[in-house]
């Protein structure tokens, strides 16, 4: 757990050192309360439908972004598995202290490498993320109007998550089991209307528990986000609650 901490502070250490270079950002400071479903719904050996749920307020539980995730898992081995692709659809909206100009939803396809493994008690988990983004874009004619775009503007980004999760009350993390639980994920945008070039988004987790059963756990804690906006300027610090539900459903038992 030690080496763990030592490398989630190197990781987010280093994130916050490049974004302290180069121009002076406009910082505000704000509370968020996000809460996630999930679940792999088991549809033969090594395939799963993924199946997720993103709920994200922010400021006095004001809409922040909204998400429905879905994708293909293939599981190679106990330590391996893949997305070869998936979709996903986002609602996003003003609110905070540096508000959107305009509402711009957006449509994902992302593909994803999962490896788990572990290291004595700790249950460690490395997640990398590829996402193609089609973002909705609004323009304002001459004589004022507001018009929409569609989503025409196209994104890449890359996110890597590192995750480890400890048993508090055994050796495993079996049903009935409290565990700790802590997180790293940074990413990095590029393509249209990205004028950023520093890693734009992390963010750190950590929280407790509790393992029900075999296909049903809940962990609840506090999460930092810091986000830089497309201008590279403006940027948030969201500090608040995640609470994240997950129950897997094995239809090959039915």
């Amino acid at each position: 757990m030690v080496k763990f901490s030592l490398c989630l502070a190197f990781v987010f250490g280093a994130f916050q050192i490049a974004n302290g270079q180069g121009k002076e950002k406009e910082t505000v400071t704000q509370s968020i309360q996000w809460v996630a479903f999930s679940s792999h719904l088991k549809v033969s050996k090594r395939v799963n439908i993924l199946l997720d749920g993103q709920f994200r307020q922010a400021g006095s539980m004001d809409p922040m972004q909204y998400q429905a995730r879905t994708g293909l898992d293939i599981k190679i081995n106990d330590h391996f598995s893949f997305v070869p692709v998936g979709y996903v659809y986002t609602w996003n909206y003003q609110y905070g202290k540096q508000p959107a100009t305009f509402v711009n939803n957006e449509h994902r396809t992302w593909q994803q490498v999962m490896y788990k493994h572990h290291a004595g008690i700790v249950h460690f988990e490395h997640r990398l993320r590829l996402e193609q983004r089609f973002i909705q874009h609004h323009s304002v004619a001459s004589d004022g109007e507001v018009i929409d775009d569609g989503y025409s503007v196209f994104q890449q980004r890359l996110r890597y998550r590192l995750q480890a999760r400890v048993p508090l009350n055994g050796k495993s993390i079996d049903p009935k089991t409290y565990y700790a639980i802590a997180y790293d994920e940074v990413f990095k945008s590029w393509g249209e209307n990205v004028t950023y070039s520093d890693p734009d988004q992390n963010r750190l987790f950590l929280g407790v528990g509790y393992q029900f059963e075999k296909n049903f756990s809940m962990h609840m804690g506090g999460i930092y986000q810091l986000l830089v906006k497309k201008n590279g300027i403006q940027q948030e610090n969201n500090v608040g609650v995640l609470l994240q539900i997950t129950y897997n459903v094995d239809f090959t038992k039915q």
